[in-house]
């Protein structure tokens, strides 16, 4: 934890803290992230919504747009490596005569980010420490190849950019969901989890469908969703799935919902996502959902509808059909 490990710099009197007083936080995972630096002011930036709303209410500072100078900037590392680069880019333009602290477990990668940095910069110091490894550098110039917020083609012509989920192709669990689809919906459609866009995309090649709400935490995803959806039909929402409410009652719900916090499998995110499309379909509404083979939610889905079945599958993935909402 960063928290912990940077405790350990001040108490061994690598680092004296008291002399940076505005510090950018660049994708904390928890509040325990802010813990560790008792003066300064702390300002953060991230692209989860989930995330944003959750420190803001506990009274940090920061959100989804960066400005400002500040005296360092802290990286806590993703798991994504082209992230991980653009987000040190990132400290080093917004801390640009200060020092730069990059913070990771050994599992995100942190031990080849630092060969990498350290092969442009010389760096300053480092501890260890609780599976994983803080270091810290004097900001320079050198790292505008890193910069990462551009949008990148990848098959099928789509738009993605570093970070997003599959950012380097189509998933293939969303491409085995659309492909089991129908090809004549019609009425109302919300996706769940929408990502960069392409189940949304292959919906609105069905003329009949007259909207599809695009719902997404991470709004860098969603930035690509809106190109790549570039239809009147398409609506965006930059919403974490458990809190968001509509009005709205739906023919059709469509999901490939995630199953991972960190590298941990998490069967409780799919159960969300399963209630809120039953909150939100009509009665004779339909719920269609990619997953892996190894997932279980047929329970929960017969809990919930009156039918569903396994419409499609292979060794690898299955789709579950749902309908007919009980209650």
């Amino acid at each position: 934890m960063f928290s912990k490990r940077l405790h350990q710099v001040t108490r061994s009197g690598l680092m004296e803290l008291g002399q940076q007083k505005k510090w950018l936080h660049l994708y904390p995972e928890d509040e325990n992230d802010f813990s560790a630096v008792t003066s300064g002011r702390q300002v953060f930036f991230h692209s989860s919504f989930s995330k944003v709303q959750s420190f803001v209410k506990k009274g940090f500072e920061g959100g989804a747009k960066l400005a400002g100078v500040f005296d360092c900037a802290v990286v806590h590392l993703p798991r994504s490596k082209a992230l991980a680069k653009h987000l040190i880019f990132l400290g080093t333009k917004f801390a640009p005569e200060g020092i730069v602290y990059v913070d990771g477990a050994k599992t995100q990668g942190v031990e080849s980010i630092l060969k990498a940095v350290s092969s442009l910069v010389p760096i300053a110091g480092q501890v260890s420490g609780s599976h994983g490894r803080l270091f810290w550098f004097l900001a320079q110039n050198v790292f505008s190849s890193w910069k990462a917020s551009c949008y990148k083609k990848i098959e099928g012509g789509f738009l993605t950019r570093a970070g997003v989920f599959s950012a380097d192709h189509i998933d293939p669990a969303s491409e085995f969901l659309a492909d089991s689809m129908p090809n004549e919906l019609v009425g109302t459609v919300a996706d769940l989890g929408a990502g960069w866009g392409y189940l949304s995309h292959r919906m609105l090649r069905n003329p009949g469908l007259s909207s599809i709400d695009l719902v997404e935490v991470d709004n860098v995803a969603l930035s690509c969703a809106k190109l790549n959806c570039d239809d009147e039909r398409a609506v965006f929402y930059w919403r974490d799935i458990e809190t968001w409410t509509t009005t709205r009652k739906y023919d059709h719900v469509v999901m490939n919902p995630p199953f991972h916090i960190g590298r941990k499998i998490e069967l409780d995110l799919g159960k969300t996502f399963i209630q809120k499309a039953y909150s939100i379909l009509k009665k004779t509404g339909i719920l269609w959902m990619g997953s892996n083979r190894h997932l279980s939610y047929e329970a929960m889905l017969s809990q919930l509808f009156t039918d569903f079945d396994e419409v499609a599958g292979d060794n690898r993935f299955k789709v579950l059909k749902a309908s007919g909402t009980k209650g």
